[in-house]
């Protein structure tokens, strides 16, 4: 057996040119970090050879340049108002709806019922006179009424009801009052709305173009008057 003492090889004699690394742990790299590629400008490149720089900068891409399909309209932003859409239900010859019963009655409440009752006052004070002469009061301011309003039915299509109402008769065929005579003759054909149990009062409700018989007799129609500034504005003159 040897009798050589064991001894650690050292790292230095064992592998000759070798050298440790310095104490302190790892060192990061000297430089400051990673560097981007130069930029174009750098490398003095012409324009044509950099679209980039050519369109202007590196935010603004070139436009590709692309031409708008033909056939197509424009496209509408979100905050554009659309357009006019049409109005509900039917609407009349001159693209006015329709009214629906409820104006229709309320025009007729003023033309019909409170005229009545104001008449039938005066026809009861003048009959505690005198029955004959407050019927024949009442009959005549009865009739008289009738006419009027057929008269200006026909002339302007607006009474004094239907200036409340905002609403206004017109022909179903050619959009303008019927004149004075046919107004006349349509006022008097409402007496057969009335005779089958005020039925045809009530034919607007369901009816396509909301007339009542007197309407379909006539070929007139109600339609809204609304848009018109002196809607609401009533001339009692003849």
């Amino acid at each position: 057996m040897s009798d050589q003492n064991s001894t650690t090889p050292d790292p230095n004699e064992a592998v000759p040119g070798y050298q440790p690394p310095a104490s302190g742990g790892y060192q990061p790299p000297a430089s400051g970090g990673y560097q981007p590629p130069a930029a174009p400008d750098s490398l003095n490149l012409p324009p044509a050879a950099d679209p980039y720089r050519a369109a202007g900068g590196y935010n603004q891409p070139p436009n590709p340049g692309f031409p708008e399909p033909a056939g197509y309209p424009p496209a509408q932003s979100y905050g554009q108002q659309p357009g006019a859409y049409p109005p509900a239900g039917p609407v009349g010859p001159t693209g006015a709806p329709l009214v629906d019963w409820t104006k229709r009655a309320l025009g007729g409440l003023i033309d019909y019922v409170a005229a009545g009752l104001v008449i039938g006052v005066v026809g009861s004070i003048l009959s505690s006179v005198n029955s004959g002469l407050g019927s024949l009061v009442n009959f005549v301011l009865g009739v008289g009424w009738m006419v009027y309003l057929g008269y200006k039915s026909g002339t302007t299509g607006v009474t004094f009801g239907r200036s409340i109402a905002k609403t206004k008769l017109i022909s179903e065929e050619t959009g303008q009052p019927i004149g004075s005579t046919n107004g006349i003759i349509r006022q008097f054909a409402h007496i057969v709305d009335s005779v089958i149990c005020y039925i045809g009062w009530l034919f607007p409700l369901w009816d396509a173009k909301r007339q009542t018989i007197a309407d379909k007799i006539m070929k007139t129609v109600v339609v809204d008057n609304s848009t018109d500034p002196n809607a609401g504005n009533y001339n009692w003159n003849l």
